[in-house]
């Protein structure tokens, strides 16, 4: 027969267990407070407002300003700003244009990312850095710029993007010494039935050195297209004023899907307004340097998972 005091000593060492359960059910703390991933605004230059989800009066955008998923972002007449994202890539809006941040996921440790830009209307410059090769094999490594009309799944390369609202147009610039071939696959959204959402169609590989009007057939790009200067979204753009932006359905789905064979082509946008004032984001140059570098780094690493029987510790 059990004493009271062996009885005691039962219902202590009971009671430590099962405070040690509660603990590990408990969320880490490092988790519970981990900060939401956002880009940061690292150059503003004129009139630029900030749209934070779910709210619906514009602020004035800042640098050092952070957005996050939903937040949007519009540049007026003579402005630009550029955002920096956490893999280093870089997003540079041109004047008379809005950005939804639409998805904006990164996963340091599986060096992982899931991003979405929806430009409503105007034009865009993203300088998307080069992720692993068996991540982009894998497709854990999606990063996708959408308009009304469109959307391009890009690799690691510089992409423009313009749009009217009704007509879209995507270029690639001209990159040296990258492992991967510059390019996007550009999909064009076609509507369904009456009242129904839009359908993806069958996409077009545009490479480096080339643009693409409404998803149609590459040809050589045009120089009036690499700059920030857009005059001719201004009045699409002030059409827009304050009204909310909608992502069309099932784009995440069709960048994610099989990128084979061509579209057939459709209507173009156009632009004539040329050359302008604006001057051209600061990254210019850099970003060419940054992907050869990264190149470089994913040469090592491909060779580590070739010859694993070798000793290789690649840099980060």
């Amino acid at each position: 027969m059990l004493g009271p005091r062996t009885g005691s000593t039962l219902r202590s060492v009971a009671a430590m267990v099962l405070g040690a359960l509660i603990v590990l059910a408990l969320p880490h703390p490092s988790r519970a407070q981990q900060p939401a991933v956002s880009a940061e605004l690292t150059r503003v230059v004129g009139r630029v407002e900030l749209l934070r989800k779910g709210q619906t009066q514009w602020i004035p955008a800042v640098i050092g300003a952070h957005l996050v998923e939903g937040d949007d972002i519009r540049a007026f007449s003579g402005a630009w700003a550029e955002l920096a994202l956490p893999d280093r890539s870089t997003v540079t809006l041109g004047e008379n244009s809005r950005l939804l941040l639409a998805k904006l996921e990164f996963d340091r440790q599986n060096q992982s990312r899931t991003v979405l830009l929806h430009l409503a209307v105007g034009k865009l410059r993203a300088a998307i850095a080069q992720a692993s090769i068996s991540l982009v094999r894998l497709r854990q490594s999606s990063f996708a710029i959408s308009t009304p009309t469109a959307v391009a799944a890009a690799r690691g390369t510089i992409v423009w993007a313009g749009t009217d609202g009704k007509n879209t147009y995507f270029a690639v610039e001209p990159e040296h010494g990258v492992l991967q071939p510059s390019r996007v696959d550009c999909i064009q959204l076609r509507g369904g039935p009456a009242g129904g959402p839009l359908k993806a169609q069958k996409s077009t590989a545009i490479f480096a050195g080339s643009q693409s009007m409404e998803c149609g057939p590459p040809e050589r790009i045009q120089a009036n297209f690499l700059t920030l200067s857009n005059p001719d979204t201004a009045g699409a753009f002030a059409a827009l004023a304050n009204s909310p932006v909608f992502v069309p359905p099932g784009v995440l789905e069709a960048v994610t899907a099989d990128l084979t064979a061509a579209v057939f082509p459709g209507m173009s946008f156009s632009t004539t307004g040329g050359l302008g004032p604006v001057a051209g984001p600061v990254s210019f140059g850099q970003d060419v340097k940054f992907n050869k570098e990264e190149s470089e780094k994913d040469k090592e690493k491909e060779k580590c998972i070739s010859k694993p029987e070798k000793p290789c510790t690649p840099d980060d």
